[in-house]
């Protein structure tokens, strides 16, 4: 074992981390994050992504966020088409469907969640899918489509256990975040993230967001350590599924790199 993390949900395209890329890399190198998944949320960050993780030799995914579902055009499934052309992307998403405060209709989210998941089919590539208050839809949705697709990701879990098992009786992913980290909104996760089985935990920041440190009352930890989540930041994140699991550092290390290579199909 030689407790390399892979942080497979970055946002590295968010404005935050504009021209800091190279400093924002070296952190996580630091800290042993070594590769990364850089998450196209619409087209335009779907481009940049494919370019960024061409340039530092990490993956990317292709796909347009529930939130900005409303801004999928005629053309948009042509183009992702074409930027799965590229070797290094390996994911359709981040896409879904998130019902929190709808930032692009409902029956908007459905339609462009559907053309999402006709693309990874097409393509035979991962789904790479994101859900809030949705979970009941997303589960319909995704038990009608898992046989034609070759794999599913419930990246950033929040919910409840009977959510979790319901999505695991389907075999997908499960990604979780600095949420389990919270005091105040995560701590139910750490009752029940043990029964995710070995070979479908992923582990993620959602940077910039999603910070584990936003709860902390540490003198050390900063107000920009709180609001300004990083890559470097996913040691907090393994730590805690650690103790929470009953399981080593290390372990969750190990599986998490295998289950990043297993999911996306390449070890780059």
């Amino acid at each position: 074992m030689n407790n390399n993390l892979v942080d497979i949900c970055v946002n590295l395209t968010d404005k935050v981390f504009s021209g800091k890329e190279d400093t924002i890399i070296n952190e996580a190198n630091k800290k042993n994050v070594t590769k990364m998944v850089l998450v196209g949320n619409d087209l335009s960050s779907s481009k940049k992504c494919q370019r960024l993780a061409k340039q530092y030799n990490f993956v990317s995914t292709v796909g347009y966020h529930p939130h900005n579902a409303k801004e999928w055009k005629e053309d948009s499934y042509a183009k992702l088409q074409k930027l799965i052309e590229f070797e290094n992307v390996r994911a359709v998403g981040e896409c879904g469907l998130d019902f929190n405060r709808n930032f692009s209709p409902p029956e908007i989210q459905h339609e462009v969640f559907a053309k999402h998941i006709d693309l990874a089919k097409e393509s035979g590539l991962p789904l790479f899918v994101h859900e809030r208050d949705a979970f009941h839809q997303m589960h319909k949705i995704i038990s009608e489509n898992i046989k034609d697709c070759k794999k599913v990701l419930v990246h950033c879990f929040t919910g409840t256990k009977n959510a979790l098992e319901d999505y695991l009786s389907l075999g997908v992913y499960i990604g979780l975040t600095g949420w389990i980290c919270d005091d105040r909104r995560g701590k139910h996760l750490r009752d029940f993230i043990n029964i995710i089985p070995d070979d479908r935990l992923l582990i993620e920041t959602d940077s910039p967001y999603l910070s584990p440190y936003i709860s902390s009352k540490e003198s050390n930890i900063t107000s920009e350590m709180k609001y300004l989540n990083k890559p470097a930041y996913l040691t907090e994140i393994a730590k805690t599924l650690a103790k929470h699991r009953n399981q080593s550092y290390d372990h969750i290390c190990d599986i998490t790199y295998k289950n990043y290579i297993n999911f996306f199909g390449t070890d780059k």
